[in-house]
């Protein structure tokens, strides 16, 4: 892992903006939920601001995939970035609804842009490295949503919740500038690569992909279902610590802070260990699935919140081994040329089912929520055994990869 990054300074740099970027979105996404509530005091206006961050992945995911493989990836992340500065800055001054929502949407619309995108650039930047890049991608993202909302919580006390808003937005121009310093490389023309020309188009060609590569279909299909999972997970959270746990405020933050760690820890680990087959991807994507379920099945039966942190953090390892395992064996089997549709397409299928989890959790909502995080066990177990009775190493293995070639 380290002599990756010294022998690619591009990555390194890549990966650097990357990181400080994602530690000034955790500041940034805690500080803007505060300020929700501070000014506009609703529940509903906390689920409004909630749903402007994943809705336009539902929206304009494959669009912006699209849009990936068309044009100059490294642009698009710029464009991303400033877009998503404008909107944090906005927000230091937002003091209703008015501004607020049109500004957090703004900031999700951004983001939608950015991830395809730069997912896509990272086996172009990476080469041969392109799997741990891959996990120190999502290392990075897990150690932003764990150490930014701890980082937020100093900067409270200094200037309210406009600092950490206001540094968000600087981080996002310091990665725009640090993108434009590195070259990656034009996706093939549009004759080559199929390319769509509207949303729908795009949404076509990316699950096309999806279902020409053995086993891609499959793998997204099963992740889809732990992100339902998620989705139960993320509303059951605080209501497990507060209510059934009886440990307030403070252990609904040690549960959020041993999930943050256990998702850094895997994905830390998988960087470590380097590049891996096929095979060995796919037998780390079954544990992640199994892992998952088994960590939400104790979370739905333990007693006190030392042992739920340690089941918090036992499901983050496994979600984030998951999730690591999915990207990289996207990067290895499925053509560069066409990754940004591929990616732009999860995202929405992904944010389609986060929203299903959120629904699914007020529908199955009980008092001490423990129905909830038990029916996220079994969701991941189904998948768990679908993948395994669908999937075969050696269906994923075959063939060499082609990095810009339409299978």
């Amino acid at each position: 892992m380290g002599d990756t990054l010294r022998s690619n300074p591009p990555l390194r740099r890549l990966l650097g903006a990357w990181l400080q970027s994602c530690v000034g979105t955790g500041a940034g996404y805690v500080a803007l939920l505060l300020l929700t509530v501070r000014h506009l005091g609703s529940s509903w206006a906390i689920t409004v601001v909630l749903l402007c961050d994943f809705l336009p992945y539902i929206a304009f995911g494959s669009w912006f995939g699209a849009l990936a493989d068309r044009h100059s990836r490294r642009l698009i992340v710029v464009c991303a970035c400033l877009v998503q500065a404008a909107a944090f800055g906005g927000l230091v001054f937002a003091h209703s609804a008015a501004t607020i929502f049109p500004l957090a949407l703004l900031a999700g619309i951004g983001n939608a842009l950015q991830r395809p995108a730069l997912r896509a650039s990272l086996p172009v930047v990476a080469g041969d490295d392109a799997q741990i890049a891959a996990a120190l991608y999502d290392t990075s993202r897990w150690v932003g949503i764990t150490v930014g909302p701890a980082l937020a919580a100093g900067l409270f006390a200094l200037w309210g919740v406009g600092l950490p808003l206001a540094l968000n937005a600087l981080s996002f121009v310091i990665a725009a500038g640090v993108f434009l310093t590195i070259r990656v490389e034009r996706p093939p023309d549009s004759a080559e690569a199929g390319e769509p020309h509207e949303s729908r188009a795009g949404v076509r060609a990316g699950l096309g992909v999806a279902f020409a590569v053995p086993g891609i279909a499959v793998v997204i299909a099963c992740s889809a279902g732990s992100i339902i999972a998620g989705g139960l997970l993320n509303v059951s959270e605080p209501i497990l610590a507060t209510r059934s746990l009886h440990s307030g405020g403070s252990g609904y933050a040690l549960l959020v802070a041993a999930y943050g760690v256990g998702m850094v820890l895997a994905s830390a680990l998988v960087a470590r260990r380097g590049a891996a087959p096929a095979g060995t991807l796919l037998n780390r994507y079954y544990a992640g699935l199994v892992l998952t379920a088994a960590g939400m099945c104790v979370s739905s039966i333990v007693g006190s919140v030392a042992l739920a942190a340690l089941a918090f953090a036992g499901t983050g390892f496994a979600n984030s081994l998951l999730l690591v395992s999915e990207t990289q064996l996207i990067q290895l089997r499925v053509p560069s040329a066409v990754q940004g549709r591929l990616f732009g397409a999860k995202d929405t299928v992904e944010g389609a089912c986060f929203l299903i989890g959120l629904l699914g959790a007020g529908a199955l909502g009980a008092p001490d929520v423990r129905l909830t995080l038990a029916t996220g066990a079994a969701v991941c177990g189904v998948c768990a055994f679908a993948a395994a009775a669908a999937l075969r190493p050696r269906a994923l293995a075959t063939g060499s990869s082609a990095p810009n070639a339409i299978p």
